[in-house]
């Protein structure tokens, strides 16, 4: 079964239902297939071949879902990318994949025309202005160029996909997406994921909380994310709901598309929840009413904000997790059992995981190590990397990088990446620890903690904190608030105050530039904020 059987299948049993709903734009299922099959018998006319890759790099819209549907049902391998890359991430990527094509935001013009010249794979590059696709599955024909508009180029690259779906046929087993990796310790990898992992993982998804047609899930993930393709995309293609779209996050027009579009099952990461808590009227036009589930994942949801979801509003909240490699989704709290704040729950149905020390031996519960999975959903491989897949996949298991433990009834617990660890003096200080310390002072609304070379202890321990609005502290305050919380050696030695994190497409803050700034700070300090920690 392909990833486009799938999308037939749906246009077959709920044609007439409402599959997406942009801003400015709606389609049913059968509307969304006729738009899919058009740019698959497109690609194919352009010479693009099953098994080409092919990438795309729009913002949520129904363009995105048409291209990213329309290069799966052709048989290529799509490639999502962020659309605010700058040229030279762009051209790296797509020379790592020997992309034969891309289907882009039209503002990035400039750049592809900067960096094509070191491609000589990419063919066609098809630009998006987002202009409404409603009704552009009829119209004259539009010549194959080297760039051409997207929307235009719909219009004619017909025909349906009848006549060769069989010639187009590609194995489950083959890659479905080539998803880069944020490339945290150098440049970004391409994971490889397959139709059959894809689809195994929403099956398993599904079995752990439920979904139905009835429901309406509201995507602001950016949908070239890992987190959104399966959360959102994919599960809106499994169970017939309907897909309700924003290009980003805005709390008050999130919380009016809330209440506008009845949305039921909100996926996002916990910066999205705690700012919706903090714009949200209850009782009003800006409020959770219609909302059932709050999916979460990508770091660790404070508890505070679970709870006031949860007693404020009615909402469930489930934490969950996984890395892009394993599909994403390897774990999760259920819908329906036990439901442990803190954790990211258990193994999806059919997936294993393991803790491990650094010979990857077994722990025993409640020690922590690395976390590996394995399970139909983990990756192929790193496209190009057959070193770092071999070391990756080590022994069939896929080592994630994450440091975890679990406890005696198999929930897992992240305590934050190998490569994040701080060691003081020898001892191990996990920055997400400090960070939920930090959290739990009510003057701090984020918080992130890197370590700093110290020649005595090895390293120190750095906060960098967002104070919320209207609050004020001061780094001896915040570093004595930890100091009741945390053995002194896990305490932060320096604290410094930003307006704002820098944080990625997915959420997640980016520590390298904080590293540096931390760096820079410190070596300008003669001593420390507080205390010296023993």
């Amino acid at each position: 079964m392909l990833i486009g059987d799938r999308l037939l299948q749906r246009v077959q049993s709920d044609g007439a239902r409402e599959a997406v709903a942009t801003v400015t734009e709606r389609a049913s299922w059968q509307e969304l297939g006729r738009l899919a099959e058009r740019v698959a018998g497109g690609l194919l006319g352009l010479g693009v071949a099953p098994g080409d890759f092919v990438a795309v790099q729009l913002p949520n819209s129904l363009a995105y879902l048409a291209a990213w549907y329309g290069a799966l049902l052709m048989g290529a391998t799509v490639v999502p990318l962020n659309p605010r890359y700058q040229p030279n991430e762009i051209g790296y990527i797509l020379a790592d994949a020997q992309a034969v094509a891309t289907i882009a935001f039209a503002p990035l013009a400039p750049a592809l025309e900067g960096v094509r010249p070191k491609l000589p794979k990419l063919r066609h590059v098809l630009l998006a202005d987002l202009s409404a696709l409603s009704g552009v599955v009829d119209g004259p024909v539009v010549a194959p160029a080297p760039t051409m508009p997207f929307e235009a180029w719909v219009r004619g690259a017909g025909p349906t996909l009848t006549p060769w779906r069989k010639e187009a046929a590609v194995p489950d087993s083959s890659p479905a997406t080539c998803l880069y990796t944020a490339g945290t310790t150098g440049r970004p990898k391409g994971a490889l994921l397959t139709h059959a992992g894809l689809l195994w993982d929403i099956d398993s998804l599904l079995k752990v909380f439920s979904v139905t047609e009835a429901d309406r899930i509201l995507c602001v993930l950016p949908m070239f994310h890992s987190y959104a393709q399966m959360a959102c995309v994919i599960a809106s293609l499994a169970t017939g709901c309907t897909l309700v779209t924003m290009p980003q996050f805005r709390p008050d027009a999130v919380l009016e598309t809330i209440t506008r579009e009845r949305i039921t099952i909100f996926p996002g990461v916990p910066a999205f929840y705690g700012a919706l808590l903090s714009a949200a009227r209850p009782g009003s036009a800006r409020s959770l009413g219609s909302l059932r589930l709050a999916v979460t994942g990508g770091a660790a949801m404070p508890l505070p904000v679970l709870q006031a979801l949860e007693d404020v509003y009615g909402v469930l909240v489930l934490e969950g997790n996984g890395p892009t490699e394993a599909g994403p989704v390897a774990y999760c709290n259920p819908e329906r059992g036990v439901r442990k704040p803190g954790s990211v729950g258990l193994p999806v149905p059919g997936m294993r995981v393991r803790v491990v020390d650094a010979d990857d031996q077994d722990l025993p519960r409640g020690e922590v190590g690395e976390v590996l999975v394995q399970g139909p959903s983990v990756m192929r491989g790193y496209l190009n990397r057959p070193e770092e897949t071999e070391r990756t996949l080590l022994g069939g298991w896929l080592h994630t990088g994450d440091l975890g433990r679990l406890d005696e009834d198999g929930y897992l617990f992240l305590v934050d990446r190998k490569t994040d660890l701080i060691i003081v003096g020898g001892l191990n200080v996990y920055p997400r620890e400090v960070e939920e310390a930090l959290l739990a002072h009510a003057a701090v609304a984020e918080a992130a903690v890197v370590g700093v070379p110290e020649e005595a202890r090895g390293e120190q321990v750095v906060a960098i904190v967002v104070l919320r609005e209207g609050a004020s502290a001061t780094p001896r305050e915040l570093i004595r608030h930890c100091r009741l919380l945390l053995a002194p050696y896990k305490c932060p030695r320096h604290v410094l105050f930003q307006d704002q994190l820098s944080k990625n497409a997915a959420g997640k803050v980016e520590k390298l530039p904080l590293r540096v700034l931390a760096q820079q700070e410190v070596a300008t300090r003669s001593d420390t904020d507080g205390e010296t920690p023993a």
